[in-house]
Formats: C-alpha cells, sequence, structure tokens
C-alpha cells in the first residue's frame, strides 16, 4: 500500500501549530547530522597511524615481501602502506626522502607522511616530496593525486598536495 502523498503534510496537521516548525527543523538537522557521521565516519575504514621513523623506512624487508609494481592495497585493515612508494622514495628522491616517514595508499589519494612541520607549507623540500610521489604515480598510469602531510606533532596537515596533472604541487591558500 502507497502512503497518501500528502504523507509529510498529515505529520504537521497532527502537531500544534507553533511545534510544527522546530520538529521539523529538529528532525532535518538530525537526519543531515547523521548523514555526515556515515559519509565522514565509515565504519569499515581503517585507523590512520602514519608517522613511522626513518630508520624503521630503511631496515631491510623479510625475503617473503615482494614490492608491487603499482599502489599496494590493505594487507590487513591496518596496513595500506605503500612500500614500493618508499622503495621509489629511496631511489629517486635524493635528500628529500629522508624526511619520509611513511606513504599510505588511500585511493585514489597517495598519502606522503614526513617529519617536517607544519609551518612549511609550500617550501621546497614539501613541493619535491609531492613531485617525487606524482612521478611515482604517473609511472604506474595512475592519476598523480598526491597529499603531502607534515609531522605527527602538527597534527599532520595538508603542506603540499597536488590533485591532478595540471597542479603544480603548491597549495591554493596556506593557512
Amino acid at each position: 500500500m502507497r502512503p497518501p502523498a500528502d504523507a509529510p503534510g498529515m505529520i504537521v496537521r497532527l502537531l500544534p501549530g507553533a511545534a510544527a516548525r522546530p520538529v521539523c527543523v529538529a528532525l532535518a538537522g538530525a537526519a543531515g547530522f547523521v548523514l555526515v557521521l556515515v559519509v565522514m565516519l565509515p565504519p569499515d575504514s581503517p585507523p590512520r597511524r602514519p608517522g613511522r621513523p626513518a630508520a624503521e623506512m630503511d631496515r631491510p624487508r623479510p625475503a617473503t615481501a615482494t614490492p608491487s609494481a603499482s599502489p599496494t592495497g590493505p594487507v590487513s585493515r591496518d596496513d595500506a602502506r605503500d612500500e614500493a612508494a618508499l622503495a621509489y622514495y629511496r631511489a629517486k628522491g635524493g635528500a628529500v626522502a629522508a624526511h619520509v616517514r611513511q606513504v599510505i595508499w588511500t585511493a585514489p589519494i597517495l598519502r606522503v607522511y614526513t617529519d617536517l612541520p607544519g609551518s612549511d607549507a609550500n617550501a621546497p623540500d614539501a613541493l619535491a616530496l609531492c613531485r617525487v610521489a606524482a612521478a611515482y604515480l604517473e609511472s604506474r598510469d595512475r592519476a598523480p593525486v598526491v597529499f603531502v602531510h607534515a609531522r605527527e606533532n602538527d597534527g599532520y596537515p595538508v603542506i603540499a598536495n597536488k590533485m591532478d596533472s595540471g597542479d603544480g604541487c603548491r597549495l591554493a591558500s596556506v593557512p
């Protein structure tokens, strides 16, 4: 059985005149809040734990691990690290590669976590890290979408990013 077309009007008519508008506004606000929570905090998203020290980055890996040619998917819920990107940084990143703590693939974005301070937005090292990550993605026929994050103590703000092949890694506005 289909509800009558005037169902919302029937609900409003059931409420006293002065209470109808606040009740409708409260219901719409609650529905909007739930929608924002569902979009921003999906229940199956892995927790973010970036920031491995550089010494761990250079530690030899077990012989069973083979680097992939493309960004890796999560091995488990807690592991979305892209080991191939770390190897690319070691090979092509030069001196700025020492700032990389962890690289995480959250499709379609490659997130590069560093030891740089949050005040280094658009700094030469941050821009260089962004360019290396973009080159890594382009070499694997992926869209060069990169976020370079500052250190944990500063709350991981984005200090350089590239949103497409026409973007130059500079943040549009620096807070």
